[in-house]
């Protein structure tokens, strides 16, 4: 199972409904209201900037763990605008989207992509999809979004107080049938996500997918924030969609001639 993979169930159990989870005497239906109020409410700030420092484990055949960190710097304006940085030893990536076009830069090999993009960030997620992107940390622009449900939890509790960099949060630990996951919410009048840990359980390893967040919910920028200007000496490539996509053939297509 793929790190997004494993994030996009995380993001359907959010949309868990509190009458499903009277249902299973292992559901906390507290922890699952407070996790409902904390996707409502993210879906409620129309504009902040979030960094994140992200872990993911990769296991080796003989069943050693190697770790790879990435920092995350997002600037978001909803529903249109984002400016997302990703920065690693393995890769350094710019996405710049302003509700019209869509560009990626890659600065350490000096190209970009640009296509005209959708007008909204939901839309956009579903557009990278064909081409084999995703927005970074595309669970925060998901969690509460209408349409996510699942009955795929085997288990949900409340852990109890923790703190994350000095911020006190209360941690909730949920079960699912692929993977185990933890999340950290901030305490108080912004319940925002802090701290998520996925375990993959198909693997026997367990490896894990780990981001700690920051956030600023009063964030500075301008239209030229979202729009990339391409630095001189750079050079344009085109943005190819995934094979599975373009090898399928589009709807209402006519037959081949004979």
């Amino acid at each position: 199972m793929r790190r997004s993979e494993m994030v996009a169930a995380v993001l359907i159990s959010i949309g868990l409904s509190v009458s499903h989870a009277a249902d299973n005497p292992n559901i906390d239906a507290k922890a699952m209201a407070a996790l409902q109020n904390m996707g409502s409410y993210l879906r409620s700030v129309k504009a902040y900037r979030v960094q994140a420092l992200t872990t993911n484990e990769d296991v080796l055949e003989d069943g050693q763990k190697i770790q790879y960190s990435e920092s995350v710097d997002i600037v978001a304006s909803t529903p249109s605008h984002l400016r997302a940085e990703v920065l690693s030893d393995r890769r350094e990536r710019i996405l710049y989207y302003n509700g019209k076009t869509l560009s990626v830069y890659a600065p350490r090999v000096g190209y970009y992509a640009s296509i005209n993009a959708p007008a909204t960030i939901a839309q956009l997620d579903k557009m990278l999809n064909e081409y084999d992107l995703s927005i970074p940390l595309r669970d925060l622009f998901l969690w509460g979004s209408t349409g996510w449900n699942s009955g795929d939890i085997e288990s949900a509790m409340d852990v109890g107080p923790s703190q994350v960099n000095g911020t006190t949060c209360e941690q909730y630990a949920v079960r699912q049938k692929d993977i185990d996951w933890q999340i950290w919410v901030q305490l108080g009048g912004y319940p925002l996500p802090r701290k998520i840990v996925i375990s993959n359980r198909t693997d026997e390893e367990r490896p894990q997918h780990t981001a700690v967040y920051t956030w600023d919910l009063a964030p500075s920028f301008n239209d030229a924030t979202f729009t990339f200007d391409p630095p001189p000496g750079v050079h344009r490539v085109p943005l190819t969609k995934s094979a599975s996509v373009a090898n399928t053939p589009a709807k209402n297509a006519a037959p081949p001639k004979k």
